[in-house]
């Protein structure tokens, strides 16, 4: 017998069994947050989905982590961003989540304080292969969500008529803005360089934007000491690690193709030997889902080419990225990308970190 997670309780859920219809899987034992507020669940009650659900220990760490004494203490705004965030619209079961590559999937969280992505909701990412999906061996499902530790699934495919429940070890991270998410994830060196280059506006209301975070051990790697480097070049620089369209989902990216950057010159992505590449730089921690986008933390800082490394202007003639429909997958689904043109040729500043440490706090969900 699976034991009912407090999770489900403050959707709105009891345990779900095999082949049950929605109305024994909803039995009425509400928590206190639930019975104040019924409509966290939307209409998930009524056209089904996937649910993420935390366990009874997650949480308890949780609500800990925010000096929340019970779940009748958490606000309204809080349990239906909680909520909408470990629900899929789809129905999506295991089998659907642990392909090769990894899945991203909508989510119910479209809250204005979490989601900038044109109207869409925000989303989470699936794989059993890494957070790039690309390890060559098939490992445990996990789901990364904001900046912070994964969570793992530990039961899958409770299923009932219209949907499936798959429980997990922590609580998702709800996404954060690029310039927190950079701060949570320890990248002193890049926040000091966007602050200084005043862009953190810039990377955190922009639309749709994906971005390229260099760890503080590559800045070293890469000789690059912000204090010297004028407001303008380093402009330049963190621009060359941005682009802005379809959000770059590591299913989105596309082994060999180009893509532009806001410097409106192009980086190349690879994808070989279980790594995502951009450039010659490896996706250490891929997929960090943010308020507007995605971030990708790389051990080494991307050089621009050199006649366009302290220039704005948008190259016509640079690849584009295209997104396409696909029913399994969220934000920028799959897509296809068209280069009319060869960009200029691009290089690495420094050499390749073998190994990056990065700290990845808890406790950083801004409710």
């Amino acid at each position: 017998m699976v034991r009912v997670p407090s999770f489900l309780l403050l959707a709105g859920l009891s345990t779900p069994s095999l082949a049950a219809t929605f109305q024994e899987v909803i039995r009425g034992r509400l928590v206190a947050v639930a019975e104040r507020f019924p409509s966290v669940l939307g209409n998930f009650t009524m056209e089904g989905g996937t649910l993420l659900a935390p366990t009874n220990d997650a949480l308890l760490r949780f609500l800990a982590t925010f000096g929340i004494r019970d779940l009748a203490s958490v606000s309204e705004a809080t349990a239906r961003n909680l909520v909408a965030c470990h629900i899929l619209p789809q129905s999506l079961p295991n089998s659907n989540l642990t392909v090769q590559g990894g899945v991203v999937a909508n989510t119910d969280l479209n809250s204005m304080t979490y989601t900038n992505l044109g109207g869409a909701p925000n989303v989470v990412f699936a794989s059993a292969f890494g957070s790039t999906g690309q390890f060559q061996s098939q490992g445990s499902l996990k789901i990364y969500s904001g900046v912070g530790p994964a969570s793992n699934v530990t039961v899958v495919d409770l299923q009932f008529d219209n949907g499936y429940v798959h429980i997990i070890d922590r609580v998702l991270n709800l996404p954060q803005a690029p310039s927190k998410t950079v701060e949570a994830a320890q990248l002193s060196t890049l926040l000091q360089a966007a602050q200084k280059a005043n862009i953190t506006d810039l990377v955190d209301t922009t639309a749709n934007l994906t971005l390229f975070a260099p760890t503080d051990d590559a800045f070293r790697e890469a000789g690059i000491d912000i204090n010297s480097l004028s407001t303008e070049q380093l402009t330049g620089i963190l621009r060359y690690h941005a682009i802005a369209g379809a959000v770059g989902y590591s299913t989105v990216l596309e082994d060999g193709k180009e893509y532009q950057t806001l410097l409106g010159s192009s980086i190349t992505v690879y994808k070989r030997d279980g790594q995502l590449l951009v450039n010659e730089a490896e996706v250490v921690v891929g997929n960090v889902i943010t308020t507007n986008g995605v971030a990708h933390i790389i051990n080494a800082v991307l050089s621009p080419p050199s006649a366009s490394a302290t220039s704005t202007t948008s190259d016509s003639t640079a690849a584009s990225v295209t997104p396409t429909s696909d029913s399994s997958t969220g934000g920028g689904g799959t897509s296809s990308v068209s280069s009319t043109s060869s960009p200029p040729s691009l290089g690495v500043a420094g050499v390749l970190v073998s190994s990056a440490v990065i700290a990845l706090t808890s406790g950083i969900l801004l409710l």
